[in-house]
């Protein structure tokens, strides 16, 4: 791994674990000195990290970590609909044997790690995000165009943004609603080789999820922190 892309995940990993909030300024200064590394490394994170809808970089306000809206949300939702089932198709018709195992195997993964924190029922678990994203990656990884793919995870990752975000109110819905089950008949779909089927189903999945996320609504800090604070 190169420094560039360690910069990139941690800062990328700060984010998503709640560490800097939507809304917090982010300092190129203040992570310069932070990791020990130049302001060019730094900003060149933080430019790929707004490229992915993680951080908003505006002419004269410099960098920001996005914040959320039930609009951005809702397009968020469709455009990710419309490109991860056009994927899904293509992998089901291309993905080998080998496509198939890798499917099966992190849905398995998926399956047998829990979702929430032991300690904190209202917070998803690191291991279950990074069992999640696995699956859904494997799910179309055989559709064999990289520019689709590069599209599909940039929009992953700034749902999830969300997702971590979401309200209480989130938490309870979600455990409502068999996520499990949806992710077992997705898979089934797709091995199976239907691919109108593991398309539908897909698609009603990430719909699910965004209606629970409006529904409970996402939380924002008032006012945001600057990135330094409450840190080592």
């Amino acid at each position: 791994m190169t420094l560039n892309e360690d910069i990139y995940r941690r800062i990328r990993g700060d984010i998503l674990a709640g560490r800097l909030h939507p809304g917090d300024k982010l300092s190129p200064a203040d992570f310069r000195e932070r990791f020990g590394v130049s302001l060019g490394v730094v900003r060149e994170a933080l430019t790929k990290l707004a490229e992915q809808k993680l951080v908003s970089a505006r002419s004269g306000q410099g960098f920001s970590v996005v914040t959320l809206s039930p609009e951005e949300l809702g397009d968020l939702t469709l455009v990710r609909v419309d490109l991860e089932t056009r994927a899904l198709r293509l992998a089901v018709e291309r993905g080998d044997l080998s496509w198939e195992s890798e499917v099966v195997s992190t849905h398995h993964r998926l399956a047998r790690t829990p979702i929430r924190e032991a300690d904190d029922p209202e917070r998803t678990s690191e291991e279950w995000a990074a069992a999640h994203a696995a699956f859904h990656e494997a799910l179309i990884g055989a559709c064999q165009v990289p520019l689709l793919l590069d599209f599909c995870h940039t929009l992953r990752a700034a749902t999830e943004l969300y997702r971590r975000w979401s309200g209480p109110a989130a938490a309870k819905l979600s455990a409502k609603r068999d996520v499990g089950a949806e992710h077992f008949a997705i898979m089934e779909a797709a091995v199976a080789r239907d691919a109108d089927l593991a398309a539908d189903l897909l698609a009603e999945h990430y719909r699910r999820t965004e209606q629970v996320l409006l529904a409970g609504g996402f939380t924002q800090p008032e006012p945001p922190r600057a990135p330094s604070e409450g840190r080592e």
